[in-house]
């Protein structure tokens, strides 16, 4: 029985260490974290019915109550709720259709509408409709295509022949990227293939088009899928009543397959985690955001939404995730932030920004100030770039005469600083403060702010203001550099970077090209900073100590059984 006992006990050890190396890696991954939802685009469309009067009676039911919202009770896109989504809902009175296994300008096939009701699409408001039974999405369809007189036409829509596929390697990349700057994929989708070719202003500003290149950097915002296959398909057949036409034409079976396999390498999946680790090094920090230190450190992801608690509420934002990553030394720490903008367009009134925000006190248990800028029991602290003044900054290094806006137009009042602190702390942080502008002379100070919500905002005074800024925008990518001393003297207002702590954070960015300001901009939840510190040689000494210890009763015990043997009764 004992024994029973002891195996049942064995494996339910082994289990539990299983479930919780896979929780751990779950977490580890971000699983919970990330919005995205559609990974794999659905190539089923199973258990179609007949296209009856009685079937489209029952569609038209269920389009008035769960979708006449986004694309209106005619069908033509312009729902209730049309004005704050973007991408714009579809006009199913016209051949809008982006999404189909049909050549261009050819309407798609009902398989390929219940593909896209099973699946939704990323990056937009359309859901997956698992909601719905089988039925009801054909059903649905049957009553979508009425609002189109050009269905009616029984002609073949024919799915457009995918070929046998290529697989990929080096030298299919390699001849995919020659097939993308010679296809003049670049004029719009950049060098990069983030969005930010030549024709990207041209279509919006001058053209007043609503279209927006995609940025292909962004694997996991793929409409209709992001495997080669998937992509390959959307070259082939094109995006109906778009600057995205067909390249069945213009490139050969093998060249389409090329070009997919190298837009999949650009591409990448969102890598997000809970716990951002701020790296240990031992002498100076990066000494900008292009310095090879950053490629050695782990990027987290997170996605952005935007800003709809307080009005006027955000409905549209440009930027839908930031990257981030941390280094410190024995006095300061640094963050690299990164996010793709199609322009480095803006004024001083609308003008790129980036703010990472901390509560002022690290919070003992798991209640933390309202991530939406903190709330009236507690403060927050903003260390808020903007790409204006850091241009404004840098001119005047060549010109005095010129002046800045101190809050781009904000109306701020200034917040008084801690008058307390002790005289010993405070001269140990000014000499480090001295060392920091030493350190990073070529940088911007950049704006220290606290808040307690939306309407209580105040700009840190000047001797408050310690962190410092640089960037660069290059090929449709922002990477900005915010640095700052571990510690403060103004520790009611500052937060201070210690070890052991885990320091909430949030991010938030602002687009000028897109006119948000204040609080139209994109932002994140919570999430967590923790310096990452060494092990002390000490921790080595002990466990070599306790191994030699368990090895050497080990053997005396060994050596005693077999000096004194256990007798066995007759």
């Amino acid at each position: 029985m004992s024994k029973i006992k002891h195996n049942i006990i064995f494996r339910s050890l082994i289990l539990c260490m299983i479930a919780g190396l896979f929780t751990f890696t779950c977490l580890r991954d971000g699983a919970a974290q990330t919005s995205q939802l559609f990974r794999v685009y659905s190539t089923e469309a199973t258990g179609k019915i007949a296209e009856t009067s009685d079937a489209i009676a029952a569609g038209k039911k269920i389009y008035e109550i769960k979708c006449y919202y986004c694309h209106g009770i005619k069908g033509d896109g312009n729902g209730s709720d049309a004005p704050r989504l973007d991408p714009k809902p579809r006009n199913f009175t016209r051949n809008e259709y982006k999404i189909r296994s049909t050549g261009q300008s050819v309407l798609p096939t009902d398989e390929d509408l219940f593909r896209i009701i099973s699946s939704g699409v990323e990056g937009s408001a359309m859901p997956f409709w698992n909601t719905l039974t089988t039925d009801e999405r054909w059903q649905v369809i049957y009553y979508i295509k009425t609002f189109n007189p050009e269905f009616k036409d029984k002609g073949e829509r024919a799915p457009v022949s995918l070929g046998g596929g290529i697989a990929s390697s080096s030298d299919s990349i390699k001849r995919g990227e020659k097939l993308f700057k010679e296809a003049k994929c670049i004029l719009c989708h950049g060098e990069d293939g983030r969005g930010d070719g030549q024709l990207t202003t041209t279509l919006k500003k001058q053209w007043d088009l609503p279209f927006k290149a995609r940025d292909l950097t962004q694997g996991w915002m793929f409409k209709g899928g992001n495997t080669e296959g998937d992509i390959y398909r959307t070259v082939t057949t094109g995006l109906n009543e778009t600057p995205m036409g067909s390249y069945a034409d213009y490139l050969t079976d093998e060249d389409r397959w090329h070009l997919s396999h190298y837009v999949k390498s650009i591409s990448h999946g969102m890598k997000t985690d809970v716990v951002l680790k701020s790296k240990l090094l031992a002498g100076n920090l990066p000494a900008g955001p292009e310095d090879a230190v950053w490629d050695t450190l782990e990027t987290i992801e997170l996605p952005l939404a935007g800003q709809i608690v307080a009005s006027p509420r955000f409905w549209t934002p440009s930027a839908n995730s930031i990257r981030i990553k941390s280094v410190y030394n024995e006095k300061n720490i640094a963050f690299l932030v990164e996010w793709d903008d199609r322009t480095d367009e803006q004024s001083e009134v609308y003008s790129d920004a980036v703010a990472i925000q901390f509560p002022t006190k690290t919070p003992e248990g798991l209640k933390k100030p309202y991530f939406a800028m903190g709330d009236s029991s507690n403060n927050v602290e903003l260390l808020h770039w903007r790409a204006y003044d850091e241009s404004v900054l840098a001119a005047q290094r060549t010109d005095d005469s010129i002046e800045t806006e101190t809050d781009g137009g904000e109306d701020v009042e200034e917040e008084a600083g801690d008058e307390d602190a002790e005289a010993a702390t405070e001269q140990e942080v000014e000499n480090a403060v001295e060392e920091t502008i030493e350190e990073f002379e070529n940088f911007v100070t950049i704006k220290e702010m606290n808040a307690k919500g939306f309407k209580r905002l105040s700009v840190q005074p000047d001797k408050s203001q310690n962190s410092k800024g640089k960037s660069q925008w290059k090929n449709g990518k922002w990477q900005v550099m915010i640095t700052r001393p571990l510690v403060t003297a103004d520790k009611k207002i500052d937060v201070q970077f210690e070890k052991g702590n885990l320091i909430p954070y949030a991010l938030a960015v602002w687009d000028g090209s897109n006119s948000e300001i204040k609080g139209q901009k994109s932002i994140s939840s919570w999430y967590y900073l923790t310096l990452e510190m060494t092990t002390p040689n000490s921790v080595y000494i002990y466990a070599i100590i306790a191994v030699i210890l368990a090895i050497s009763i080990q053997l005396w015990v060994v050596a005693r059984i077999r000096r004194f043997p256990t007798e066995i009764p007759s």
